[in-house]
């Protein structure tokens, strides 16, 4: 008995890659494969290797010929990423109301891979030094750009690109993003930190009727009255009266609101923010722009705070679904795990009961793999297998 009669024709994955309309642009041999990879890095023990794909996934092929697929298989990934694309847009745009705000979020991380020796031969491939926020130094791996949609009830990945020095800029990568957005029912905004808000950006996402709310660095310049003077150095004109208190998420802060024009910038409110017990203290002030100055002070800081998701997509891939310990070396191979991780990230969260949580979701998409196999073992006692080909197909002989 192979593999192929553990995931039924009516397999959860099957029905999901069917939604997506894959099976117009793949073969079933491509299509079992994207089937494995989604059963064996949903399973528990899965590390972002291969090998743990095939065993976990109980794959009837060896860890090359998995591997081989990512590297040399004749499938085109474009089709992939536009089925991916086409199904969260309908998920997130096309299923929601003209009064539910669409949230277009950016961010980056880093996919850290050890530095190889410089005697070795066979290495990972457009690796090199990235600026980690999170250690404050430079460590070495991939960069990755994720965008990701949101209607307030569902976040999905729309695309995760690999940032390559000496290429196209983030800011270019971000630019031909907004340019593919769907165009939204009612009030849509793009969502980013201080490295991506700049006029390019802003206009990018007004030409496809988006605006944009994003962190600002505080040596920016704005015009009150006319006069230039960076964000940072304003803050010595601005007494306790002429803030206000705001609350978003169970957090307080002291903010001062500016609307006017920045260099490039016609006209935006920009909000200077300081923790409730840390008004005008040194490195505590945090700056925001947005675009869309009918907006209330309190309504761009909860808007803002809809980014968060983002960084749960990093902390959920990198410990469930190996965005951090994928251990595949070509470009090529790379670019497909990630997209792979992608579709594997959707269909956990677009499980029935898993109420929009990837964790609800991963844990029913490990029942289905246990229930699979229990029924594939009851199928084989009925037609009698021999118990010697169960435990070959299930690697425990």
């Amino acid at each position: 008995m192979s593999h192929r009669s553990i995931l039924t024709e009516k397999s959860p994955i099957k029905q999901f890659l069917f939604s997506l309309g894959f099976f117009l642009y793949f073969s079933k041999p491509v299509l079992k494969h994207f089937e494995q990879f989604i059963k064996g890095s949903t399973q528990k023990g899965y590390k972002g290797t291969v090998t743990d794909i095939v065993a976990l996934s109980l794959a009837d092929c060896h860890r090359t010929t998995f591997g081989k697929f990512l590297s040399e298989g004749s499938w085109n990934i474009n089709y992939a990423w536009k089925g991916i694309k086409k199904f969260v847009i309908s998920e997130i745009v096309e299923k929601s109301s003209s009064e539910t705000p669409i949230f277009v979020i950016y961010d980056d991380t880093i996919a850290e891979k050890t530095m190889p020796s410089s005697k070795a031969k066979n290495t990972i491939q457009e690796t090199s030094f990235h600026h980690s926020h999170l250690k404050h130094k430079q460590v070495w791996g991939h960069q990755l750009l994720t965008t990701m949609l949101s209607n307030g009830k569902k976040v999905l990945p729309y695309s995760i690109q690999r940032y390559q020095k000496g290429e196209k800029s983030k800011i270019e990568m971000v630019c031909e993003i907004a340019s593919t957005l769907p165009s939204p029912k009612g009030p849509a905004y793009g969502l980013c930190d201080s490295w991506f808000t700049n006029k390019d950006v802003i206009n990018a996402h007004l030409k496809r009727g988006y605006h944009l709310i994003g962190a600002l660095k505080t040596n920016r310049v704005i015009y009150p009255k006319g006069i230039g003077i960076q964000v940072n150095a304003f803050t010595q004109y601005i007494e306790k009266n002429d803030v206000c208190l705001v609350t978003v998420n169970n957090s307080k802060y002291w903010v001062y609101r500016y609307e006017g024009n920045l260099n490039g910038i016609d006209n935006a409110v920009v909000l200077f923010c300081w923790p409730e017990n840390s008004f005008k203290k040194a490195g505590s002030l945090h700056a925001f722009l947005c675009t869309d100055t009918e907006l209330s002070t309190q309504i761009i800081l909860e808007y803002y705070s809809k980014r968060w998701p983002i960084e749960i997509f990093f902390r959920q891939t990198k410990n469930n679904l190996g965005l951090n310990t994928y251990q595949v070396r070509s470009a090529k191979s790379i670019d497909r795990i990630l997209m792979l991780i992608s579709l594997t990230y959707i269909f956990c969260l677009m499980q029935e009961n898993a109420n929009n949580s990837f964790s609800k979701g991963l844990v029913i998409c490990r029942n289905y793999s246990k229930k699979d196999n229990i029924q594939w073992i009851y199928d084989c006692a009925k037609n009698n297998i021999p118990i010697d080909t169960i435990f070959k197909t299930l690697k425990i002989a």
